[in-house]
């Protein structure tokens, strides 16, 4: 079974991940007039009334920022669904305030856009991660019934993640040591070089890609716990390059 929801809202839609949902629901809502959004030019009583008549909301402010608002309308939720899409789940999974659990008055749906949508022009690039289990113990199945739903307003390719712990493990690799590999690369591939070469060039256009978003996301992004473990084993794989590349196996 699909969910259907009759007046979403999007909780920061000027914003790159948010006016992306935003379009996405414009694409397969019956009416515009049924969408609620906001944004920082609204009033606090605004938000609050947009809140209220909302059934489902794509919360899409800055990670550092869904804990305080979470905290702040918790009282304002009841009954509602919250689709929050951090790039990093363990912070809110794991706050110390305990402010999700099963007796929360809502409830929370993890997703995870795995790609910057103004500079990823191609559908076959994009995917979306879901988290299969919740803190609380809900199951697979009760995620089932919102899947279809994402995929719709992200036109994306779902990837399944089995918890929030697995995920965040993955994007110590995907993001973190990435990110830090091709900033780095990309900094000593210009220095004292006129030209490049085909494949010198695209880290240079994919760490200039990385430099030109946003600088706040990508410092937390490199605060992920499972990284120092990623960088020890990246550095054994680096101090073994020697090895002859025939025996190399490419995954």
């Amino acid at each position: 079974m699909e969910y259907s929801f009759k007046s979403p809202l999007v909780v920061g839609y000027k914003g790159e991940i948010g006016s992306f949902i935003l379009q996405g629901l414009l694409r397969i809502m019956p009416k515009a007039s049924n969408i609620w959004c906001y944004d920082i030019n609204e009033t606090e009583k605004e938000r609050k009334e947009r809140i209220k008549k909302s059934d489902i909301i794509f919360l899409c402010v800055p990670m550092q920022d869904t804990m305080k608002w979470l905290y702040k309308y918790t009282y304002l939720l009841k009954g509602k669904i919250v689709v929050e899409q951090c790039s990093l789940k363990s912070f809110i999974y794991e706050d110390k305030k305990s402010f999700i659990s099963p007796k929360k008055n809502f409830d929370m749906y993890s997703i995870h856009i795995l790609f910057r949508p103004s500079a990823t022009p191609n559908k076959q690039d994009r995917k979306v991660a879901l988290i299969q289990k919740r803190y609380g113990g809900y199951s697979f199945d009760w995620y089932k019934r919102l899947d279809l739903y994402i995929k719709k307003i992200t036109d994306s390719e779902i990837v399944w993640f089995k918890d929030y712990k697995e995920h965040d493990q993955a994007m110590a690799v995907q993001q973190s040591l990435v990110h830090r590999i091709l900033i780095t690369l990309g900094k000593v591939i210009s220095e004292g070089y006129y030209t490049h070469t085909y494949i010198g060039s695209k880290v240079i256009e994919l760490r200039d890609r990385i430099l030109k978003g946003d600088p706040t996301l990508y410092h937390l992004i490199q605060k992920n716990k499972h990284l120092s473990k990623v960088l020890r084993e990246f550095k054994k794989e680096l101090s073994d390059f020697d090895k002859p590349l025939t025996k190399r196996k490419i995954k």
